[in-house]
Order: C-alpha cells, then structure tokens, then sequence
C-alpha cells in the first residue's frame, strides 16, 4: 500500500458496519464529506490488542482535507486517528518494498 493515503481509527470495538456508517454519517455533517460521496472498501485490521479501521483516500471521495486534518485532531483522545503513512511508520517500521517481500 506504498504510496497510498488514508485515515486510520484506532481501537474500535463491535460491529465495524456500524463504525463505518458512524464516521462517514460524522464526517458527511461536519462538511468533511462532499458531493454526497462516502467511504467504501474500508479495511480493518488488529495491532497490539486494537481493531483498527482504515477509510482510504481513493480518486471517488470528495472531501475538504483541511477541515478533516482539524477533525482528526479534535477527536484523536476518542477514535486514535491517525494517517496511514504516519501509522505505518511509527507503528510497523515503514513499508515493506518490493526487495523485502519474500
């Protein structure tokens, strides 16, 4: 996932449907989400004992970068957000390049 970007939450507990439709419901009202378009093809993984969901930024989402930069920092104490590229190298050591794969 080199070169990609995104929003990971952290620590999210129960049904991850409900998680997803809870943030871009969060983001739509907040005039973060534009045009009417939403995350999809969230992916969700576990580290160090979290489950954590990732919203990636794909050519079809519209939205105002600034006001979810502020966004994710207002609400860091409740969903742990974070970027991708800063998850990825602070919490997993960088991203394995193609001479590392087996």
């Amino acid at each position: 996932m080199e070169g990609a970007e995104g929003l990971i939450l952290q620590g999210c507990g129960g049904d991850l449907t409900e998680w997803v439709d809870g943030i871009n419901n969060e983001l739509t009202e907040n005039g973060i989400l534009l045009n009417g378009t939403r995350f999809s093809g969230c992916l969700s993984f576990r580290h160090e004992g979290h489950t954590c969901l990732f919203f990636p930024f794909t050519d079809d989402i519209k939205l105002d970068g600034g006001k979810l930069a502020q966004w994710r920092l207002q609400t860091h104490n409740a969903y742990g957000g974070t970027w991708l590229s800063d998850y990825v190298t602070n919490k997993l050591g960088g991203f394995i390049t193609e001479k590392q794969k087996p």
